[in-house]
């Protein structure tokens, strides 16, 4: 049989179909390729990409607490805040001379500073109104520290100072606004009953309020009414609270001197709105508590003060306590969480100069809050 003849048209009409046939059978294979793919690995088609998982956020525990940290690494670091807190400040008596002697107001913060600077926030309980012309002595119980103290709190970082104590008052309410005059004039903020202080970090408005058990019973109804009012203003509210018996391995009253119990003013602290709870004036390190998932911690111990007659008023921790600013947190969930928290031991002796002491040589005194923390567990 004769074929038609090889014209221009004839080639460019089988090149064409030669083409469809090709892109036929390769629509054909790709399909085959996609339905063995999801037989074997149950992989749909229309399935999107997976979205990012978030990091699981660290639980605080006394394990973690005084074993092994919580592993911060996975988390966005930039959504780290961390806040310092020490123990009694109380620039008075012995712990005034050294500065006041020498004019170096920054004396007694001269071997920690570095390091309470690096919190995004640190806080002190100040238990000693700052007053020009404070006389320097050696003994007694009502206490004042110069005024060119402050240059000292400046020197360390201090963003937030509790004024609720026993001793901030030895000098009548006109020591207390020469302080608070003097806090304000350096941009230091100060807390008491009344006052809320406020810090905003990356965001995260943390809220500072404080109150005094020693010397009088606490006001509870108060208390539990300004805690809850501040909570709706804040992200964060953090207590500070000067209470319980001194000495004591384990927070209790003190009857006639700090009525009430420690642990029952902690629970209604929380209950009322607060997620962590800083307490102080036992002189001695006591433990913590989690208690409905927040944090309680009873006493930081001694940091600046001149009580050098036994081991345990020269020794206290620095707490530090690490939030993560969580970028999934609801309208009902808090925005930062408290991640993970350690307590450096410090000494304060005759130089009353608190410095840090190696893992090894302030092992015993994590130890002694361990001790008590795992009491205080039993006890409730």
């Amino acid at each position: 049989m004769i074929g038609q003849p090889l014209t221009r048209s004839n080639l460019v009409r089988k090149f064409g179909f030669l083409l469809i046939k090709i892109f036929l059978l390769g629509a054909i294979f790709g399909i085959i390729l996609l339905t063995a793919k999801s037989f074997h690995t149950g992989y749909k088609i229309t399935d999107k990409p997976a979205a990012k998982i978030a990091p699981s956020i660290p639980k605080v525990t006394l394990d973690s607490i005084f074993t092994k940290p919580n592993a911060l690494a996975a988390l966005d670091q930039n959504n780290l805040i961390t806040l310092i807190a020490t123990g009694d400040v109380i620039p008075a008596r012995g712990a005034n001379w050294p500065a006041t002697k020498s004019g170096d107001f920054t004396y007694n913060w001269k071997a920690t500073a570095d390091f309470l600077k690096k919190g995004d926030i640190t806080l002190i309980d100040l238990e000693a109104p700052l007053r020009k012309g404070c006389p320097l002595m050696t003994s007694g119980f009502t206490f004042c520290g110069d005024t060119r103290h402050v240059q000292g709190i400046v020197f360390a970082g201090v963003d937030s100072v509790s004024l609720a104590n026993n001793h901030i008052g030895n000098f009548s309410q006109a020591g207390i606004d020469e302080t608070i005059n003097l806090l304000e004039t350096n941009k230091i903020g100060w807390s008491r009953p009344g006052h809320l202080d406020i810090h905003e970090v990356k965001g995260v408005k943390f809220g500072f309020l404080a109150y005094n058990g020693v010397g009088a019973a606490f006001n509870r109804e108060e208390m539990a009414a300004e805690i809850k009012e501040s909570k709706g203003k804040v992200d964060v509210l953090v207590v500070s609270a000067h209470w319980g018996m001194e000495y004591e391995l384990v927070p209790k009253a003190s009857p006639g001197v700090a009525p009430d119990d420690p642990a029952e003013i902690a629970h209604l602290i929380i209950d009322s709105g607060a997620d962590l709870v800083i307490g102080n004036h036992p002189h001695t390190v006591q433990g913590i508590e989690l208690y409905k998932g927040k944090l309680i911690t009873y006493a930081h111990g001694n940091f600046i003060f001149d009580q050098t007659w036994s081991q345990e008023t020269q020794e206290g921790v620095v707490g530090e306590y690490v939030f993560y600013l969580s970028s999934e947190a609801s309208a009902k969930e808090d925005k930062a969480h408290l991640v993970n928290v350690q307590y450096h031991p410090i000494k304060v002796d005759g130089s009353y100069q608190p410095r840090f002491l190696s893992e090894k040589d302030g092992q015993h005194i994590t130890n002694r809050m361990l001790q008590s923390s795992q009491q205080i567990a039993s006890e409730q």
